[in-house]
C-alpha cells in the first residue's frame, strides 16, 4: 500500500509533535512505522526554498515540499490523478480528500492513522479501554446476512484501515 500523508496537517493533528522538532520527530515515528508494516510512504508539506516542488530524504522517507507555486493540497491532487487506486492519502482536508477520491484514491482521516502510528512508535499498542466495553454474549437471532453488509466503498475503506 502506498500512503500519501499530507505532512503539516498530520503535524497539527498530532500533539505529541509539537514544537520546534516536531517535524523530526514525525518523520522519525513515521520511519518507524514504515519499517513494521512494509508499506511505502510520502510525505508532501508547504513550502519550501525553490518555486518548484522538489524531492528530498529524511529519515529514509521520501519527501515532496511543494514550493512557492503549489500547494501541498495540488502535489497531492496530482499524485492521485497519476496513481488513482492504489494510492492512499491521509489527510483531514476535505476538498483535498473530494479530489483525490475522484480519482479513484482512498482517503484516510489524520485522527484515523494516528492511533496506528502512534502505537507502533511507541513500541506497543494503545488501546483506549474506555471506550471499549465489554459487550459480552449477543443473545439477538437477528440474521447478518448480505442485507446487513455495508456498501462496497465502506467495506474497501475498513479493508484498508485494517492494513494500517
Amino acid at each position: 500500500m502506498h500512503l500519501v500523508i499530507d505532512g503539516y496537517n498530520l503535524l497539527h493533528r498530532l500533539p505529541e509533535f509539537s514544537g520546534p522538532q516536531g517535524r523530526r520527530a514525525l518523520l522519525l515515528a513515521l520511519k518507524i512505522y514504515r519499517d513494521k508494516k512494509k508499506h511505502k510512504l510520502t510525505v508532501v508539506f508547504d513550502g519550501g526554498p525553490d518555486p518548484q516542488p522538489t524531492r528530498a530524504s529524511e529519515q529514509g522517507i521520501p519527501i515532496i515540499n511543494s514550493g512557492g507555486e503549489k500547494s501541498a493540497d495540488d502535489v497531492i491532487a496530482e499524485m492521485a490523478g497519476r496513481h488513482g487506486p492504489g494510492l492512499t492519502v491521509v489527510t483531514d482536508d476535505r476538498e483535498l480528500a473530494q479530489r483525490c477520491q475522484k480519482h479513484g484514491s482512498q482517503v484516510i482521516a489524520c485522527w484515523e492513522f494516528s492511533q496506528p502510528l502512534l502505537s507502533s512508535a511507541l513500541g506497543s499498542d494503545v488501546l483506549d479501554y474506555d471506550q471499549q466495553e465489554d459487550q459480552g454474549w449477543n443473545f439477538s437471532t437477528r440474521k447478518k446476512g448480505p442485507s446487513r453488509r455495508l456498501p462496497k466503498k465502506k467495506r474497501r475503506k475498513a479493508r484498508r484501515l485494517q492494513r494500517l
